[in-house]
């Protein structure tokens, strides 16, 4: 089964220019429309229905499990599915280009030094206000102390934090309206801490680890009561020059487009590794969607699987049994890989419940390519990473956003500002935020363990490190620059997440979750999911 995604990549009239990176923006829509039924991330409640006599994309709710490969949910669905590779024995009718740099990737990990953190978050705060001063233009502002008394409004910024030190997203606590505080640069307010007052404002949306510019005034020296949340400068939409549109034309040949086929682990349930799913799912790409680009995200071998975490593994029908888990990978995965048609461009990109690939914080190095024998067509990118594929700059991270940020919410009596809709908030905020993960602090995983299990340890920390499970963020603060969107708004922003699949359209960028290839389930006979195939239509040469 899949989700099946087509989009227009015609120019639009009035994008702004960014000189450092000339691509060209997508045609969409400055929010999903409210008229399409699943702009909203909905189904139809239609039984499953045969594609119409003009192949364009259709919606339906998927009933049992023999209802594989069936489109479930679609985005601009007045755009016909383009026929993918129609000539795999040509030339490849697109380029392929990477806007990050692998070797900032290969830093050593689990050597964070508190000074060298600390100097990294502190110029998240400073950069962004030296960027509101440089976009607004005007002298007439100057950032004050919010923890300091005054009795005029002041404007300054900050890192919204947690009241506790002991927060983290993964426990009961709940943050709201009177347990966020503001956390100062060394140079704006000489790292203080401030309680916030947001009695005053109509509307806010507002996380732990988000960097704001407010106004307001703290007159009593105890509270900084906050009179307005500032607008944040936005980045400019990908642009592409008019010969660079003509080369990309011509190398596809025909108005047919791109096919870009995305998909997320697991790739086998949580009890065995049989990759069946992903294997049938090869053969259908070679034989019916023929898309140019193949996007495999992780987990490949998860940490979590139950044969992985036991060391029950065992390899039917193979004469030398894997020792590492390395082997697993090159037993079970790179065989599969090695099926797709050497014309497809596969990429890889690592997920930190990867038990084969040694960088398991984030932001994380690509896989070892050569270790894992996989054939030429196949290319590892690290996590996240940007590239483009012809006038198309694509934007992906592999780490669960939707799931890990909690954010306090108020909305506005009228239609305001801030979205309602939980997932169009957390996209507002990666745009806003300018960073794929601007979640702080990271999230951490627990599991509920028996009390049997904390009498061997000791110490005031034994429960909590007793539930203490694989999984989490990790953050690696000190490079958390390689993890920024870069200096404008990419194409198409996948995310791929535990939560419930979804594709919008969020100030012209499609945003994308695929959902997990296979979702975790107790009975080791299903393994239903969702994959996402996105058609781009060629662009129009004739349009200004």
């Amino acid at each position: 089964m899949k989700s099946s995604t087509g989009f227009s990549s015609s120019p639009v009239n009035g994008a702004p220019s960014t000189p450092s990176i000339k691509k060209r923006k997508v045609d969409g829509i400055e929010s999903s429309p409210v008229q399409y039924e699943t702009a909203n991330n909905t189904f139809a409640s239609s039984s499953p229905r045969k594609p119409t006599e003009d192949n364009t994309p259709f919606l339906n709710k998927l009933t049992n499990q023999q209802d594989s490969n069936t489109v479930i949910e679609t985005l601009n669905a007045h755009i016909q599915e383009t026929p993918g590779f129609t000539d795999l024995e040509g030339e490849r009718p697109f380029k392929l280009g990477t806007n990050f740099d692998p070797q900032k990737f290969k830093f050593r990990t689990m050597s964070m030094k508190l000074l060298e953190s600390a100097d990294v978050l502190d110029e998240q705060i400073d950069l962004m206000a030296q960027t509101y001063m440089e976009n607004l233009k005007s002298d007439k502002i100057e950032f004050g102390n919010p923890c300091l008394s005054s009795q005029f409004d002041i404007v300054c910024s900050g890192r919204i934090v947690p009241d506790t030190p002991l927060y983290d997203t993964s426990s009961n606590a709940t943050l709201n309206a009177t347990s966020l505080f503001l956390e100062t640069s060394r140079l704006g307010g000489i790292g203080q801490r401030i309680p916030l007052d947001l009695s005053q404002l109509k509307e806010y949306g507002l996380f732990p680890g988000q960097i704001v510019i407010l106004k307001g005034r703290n007159p009593t020296g105890r509270a900084f009561i906050v009179q307005e949340v500032l607008e944040l400068p936005a980045l400019g939409n990908p642009l592409t020059s008019k010969d660079e549109l003509e080369e990309f034309h011509n190398l596809l040949e025909t108005d047919a487009g791109l096919k870009i086929l995305v998909a997320s682990g697991p790739y086998s349930n949580q009890n065995t590794l049989n990759y069946q799913k992903l294997s049938d799912l090869v053969d259908k790409i070679n034989s019916d969607v023929k898309p140019h680009v193949v996007l495999l995200y992780g987990p490949f071998v998860d940490l979590s699987n139950n044969s992985v975490t036991s060391g029950d593994i065992e390899i039917p029908n193979e004469k030398y049994q894997p020792k590492t888990l390395d082997d697993v990978f090159r037993l079970l995965i790179t065989p599969i890989l090695k099926k797709i048609h050497p014309k497809i461009q596969v990429i890889l990109v690592p997920s930190l419940r990867d038990s084969c690939i040694k960088h398991i914080s984030y932001p994380q190095d690509s896989f070892d390519r050569k270790k894992f024998g996989l054939p030429k067509n196949v290319k590892v990118f690290p996590n996240p990473s940007s590239f483009s594929v012809n006038e198309v700059l694509i934007g992906g991270s592999n780490m669960d956003i939707f799931k890990d940020l909690r954010d306090v919410y108020k909305p506005a009596p009228t239609e305001g500002k801030v979205p309602s809709n939980r997932f169009d908030r957390i996209i507002n905020y990666i745009f806003e935020q300018r960073r794929y993960y601007p979640n702080f602090p990271g999230s951490i995983k627990k599991k509920l363990d028996p009390k049997s299990d904390i009498q061997l340890l000791n110490g005031s920390m034994a429960e909590e490190v007793s539930e203490t499970a694989i999984g989490g963020s990790s953050l690696e603060v000190p490079y958390m620059g390689l993890a920024e969107l870069g200096e404008t708004l990419p194409d198409i922003l996948i995310t791929p997440s535990e939560m419930k699949h979804f594709a919008k359209a969020i100030k012209g960028v499609v945003v994308v979750n695929p959902g997990q290839f296979i979702r975790p389930n107790k009975d080791t006979t299903k393994e239903s999911g969702t994959y996402a195939i996105i058609n781009i239509k060629a662009p129009e040469l004739g349009r200004r």
